[in-house]
């Protein structure tokens, strides 16, 4: 962990000495124990000998005379000089501020591609060392088996040194270098194999996919697609060092050949490929015409190449490759604007591959300067590119296969026609009884359902009913008048308790069958509201329970509103059940002692009734069940009642079956309000209004 942190520190200080430096600053490189990965860039003065007869011996005697000619110039930033005939003298000086700063300092040269490069390590106008490389430099003639020349400078000493690099090459000049310790040069080695390996994985990658593709589907697309992606690996490859430095390390000529080709090769493959992937002759006719023409300017620069004219074509199959990277976007717009998805993603692989490429053609024109984006600028819009464009020629297939298809249904389509409607039918019965079943289904688990609760309510009072029964069987002497009165009474209300269960049961059952029918009548709602707290007037006195059935005060005069105002259109039965639901579940849940209030108002539409008791209350969770069928509230009755947990949603089911509603207002500890709308008769809302 500790060299992966050490590593991105250098980096970083790489990036921000980059940045800082772009100014030139020709002063002696002073070299300490950190960092230990230095970008050269602004420290190196430039001298340009346009005839190329300078050598270092004419370097030095000029630098050492009593009155030193001003030959070398500050350089700012990278040298960048794009093709050119002239050699360029770069001079660099160094110096170890301490005998803690390491001695031992490799100079990593960018690009690979450069045909003769020679540096020579020069102290006190003496040369210690010299060293050389290029692209005609054999690998196994390297001084580090490394991708990129690598030079190993030795400052003995605290002394200045200088180092001065001859540059000549026939392809775009642009040149920059770092300074690393043994120990930095391999850990930024490692890191940059890594981004590399993970460049030519993806590229396998799509290739491999590419490859399935073009044998699965024989379309002149996805075999120009291969050449494509296959070619911009090689390229990759090959600028990378990785070719010559694996593969050929003996073979100079494949390598520069590789990258001489590199440019209108490219061209010349993607011009195929976006000609054929976009159907250009068929959609745009014009449009493909002015790429076969451009197709032959590509195989023109390319026997141009191959015939040693490499300089003379170079920048012209640059400046073609970059109109035509320039030309597809809108033409990959148009076409996907016409309905043909594809285009829309051609458009984004090749500002992908704009992106990069366009950095490398700029850095080999000479219009700007070498650094890590144009570096790896191609890697990363080559992969991002073949990545898109693997995507769109999935696309394409599907689009094929759709194509194919529905032009197989339309052939087909009159002798399938009585297979197909025949195929519906089943698919259509085969639906309802798929419903049918799962209606049965559900009917079966609510009759579980159903049996089970009735089973477990009816339980108690039977067991009672049959203990009692026994009891007064067997002491049927013994049993005096009031044992007797008592024991029929506990029978009774056993069996009142199993007729409320049942009641409540065939209630429900039948408001869920539908089966429920509610004939609407002109009802006094007070009268009705009185007649409910009348039949419980027992349970209230052995509770010593209050309860009041009154009308509310109205919002918009100081008045109560008289009974006679209020009429209800309602079912009388269901409305009875309603109140006496309510009213009991006030009584069962009140403490003993305190009052029940049943309010009685009008609004504009509807009557309402307010039952309020004392209670404890219901939790928020609690009311998220409120209305629920079987539901068991934490809420215990304080004289040990029983509860079914059907009454409430038996109240929610008749209330908007009459076109009223139920909702609760409660706080946990300060009782429950349970309002109930009912619908007015027509009369008295109209009278109301």
């Amino acid at each position: 962990m500790h060299k992966e942190i050490k590593l991105f520190l250098s980096l970083l200080y790489l990036c921000i000495f980059s940045f800082t430096s772009s100014i030139a600053n020709a002063a002696i490189l002073p070299l300490q124990t950190s960092p230990e990965a230095i970008n050269l860039k602004s420290h190196w003065q430039v001298l340009e000998d346009k005839t190329g007869s300078l050598s270092i011996t004419d370097i030095l005697q000029d630098q050492a005379s009593a009155a030193p000619k001003p030959i070398f110039t500050a350089l700012a930033g990278d040298l960048s000089a794009s093709y050119t005939k002239s050699v360029y003298w770069l001079k660099l000086e160094l110096q170890r501020k301490n005998t803690q700063a390491s001695s031992q300092w490799w100079m990593e040269i960018t690009p690979n591609m450069l045909d003769d490069v020679r540096a020579y390590h020069v102290a006190n106008n003496q040369i210690i060392s010299t060293h050389q490389t290029g692209d005609r430099t054999l690998f196994t003639n390297a001084e580090t088996r490394h991708r990129l020349a690598v030079f190993r400078l030795h400052l003995a000493d605290t002394e200045k040194h200088t180092i001065y690099l001859r540059i000549q090459t026939t392809s775009a000049l642009y040149f920059s270098a770092h300074l690393y310790t043994p120990k930095a040069f391999a850990e930024a080695s490692n890191f940059q194999s890594s981004l590399m390996g993970i460049f030519y994985g993806v590229m396998l990658a799509m290739i491999t996919y590419n490859l399935i593709l073009t044998f699965g589907y024989r379309d002149r697309a996805n075999l120009f697609y291969l050449f494509l992606s296959t070619f911009t690996l090689l390229v990759g490859f090959n600028n990378n060092g990785h070719l010559a430095l694996y593969f050929e390390p003996d073979n100079v000529w494949l390598v520069e050949l590789i990258q001489s080709l590199a440019v209108p090769g490219l061209l010349l493959l993607y011009s195929l490929f976006i000609t054929s992937f976009l159907q250009l002759a068929k959609i745009m006719p014009e449009i493909a015409k002015g790429f076969r023409i451009l197709q032959i300017f590509a195989v023109l620069i390319i026997i141009a190449v191959l015939l040693g004219w490499n300089r003379q074509v170079a920048a012209a199959a640059q400046i073609l490759a970059f109109i035509q990277m320039i030309v597809v976007l809108p033409i990959g717009m148009l076409i996907g604007w016409r309905g043909y998805r594809p285009g829309y993603i051609v458009v984004a692989a090749t500002a992908a591959w704009i992106a990069g490429g366009v950095l490398i053609i700029l850095r080999n024109l000479g219009i700007i300067e070498s650094s890590w984006l144009t570096e790896f600028g191609y890697q990363i819009g080559a992969a991002i590119e073949i990545i898109l464009l693997a995507l769109a020629q999935a696309d394409r297939i599907n689009i094929i296969k759709n194509e194919n298809a529905q032009t197989q249904t339309q052939l087909l389509s009159i002798s399938q026609r009585a297979e197909h409607e025949l195929e519906e039918k089943i698919q259509q019965r085969t639906k309802e009884m798929a419903e049918l079943i799962a209606r049965l289904e559900k009917l079966d688990k609510q009759k579980n359902e159903f049996l089970g609760i009735a089973a477990h309510d009816l339980k108690n009072p039977l067991t009672g009913i049959i203990g009692l029964s026994d009891l007064m069987r067997k002491l049927e002497s013994g049993i005096t008048p009031e044992q007797r009165y008592s024991y029929l009474e506990r029978i009774s209300r056993s069996g009142q308790r199993m007729m409320h269960i049942i009641t409540n049961l065939l209630d429900v059952n039948a408001m869920e069958s539908g089966n429920a029918k509610l004939e609407k009548h002109r009802i006094h709602l007070y009268e009705i509201c009185h007649q409910v707290v009348m039949q419980y007037e027992h349970n209230l006195r052995a509770k010593e329970l209050h309860c009041q059935v009154a009308y509310a005060q109205t919002q918009a005069q100081d008045s109560f509103t008289n009974q006679q105002d209020i009429i209800i259109l309602a079912d009388p039965n269901a409305c009875f059940q309603i109140l006496d639901n309510l009213i009991s579940n006030a009584i069962k849940y009140s403490p003993i002692g305190k009052h029940i209030s049943v309010q009685l108002l009008r609004s504009q539409d509807f009557a309402q009734v307010r039952i309020q008791d004392q209670g404890s209350g219901l939790s928020q969770e609690d009311q998220e069940h409120l209305f629920e069928r079987f539901s068991k509230l934490s809420s215990i009755p304080t004289a040990g009642e029983h509860s079914t947990g059907l009454g409430l949603s038996i109240v929610k089911k008749l209330s908007e079956a009459m076109g009223g509603s139920v909702y609760c207002e409660t706080e946990l500890g300060a009782g429950c309000c349970f309002v109930v709308n009912f619908p007015l008769a027509k009369d008295d809302a109209f009278s109301n209004q």
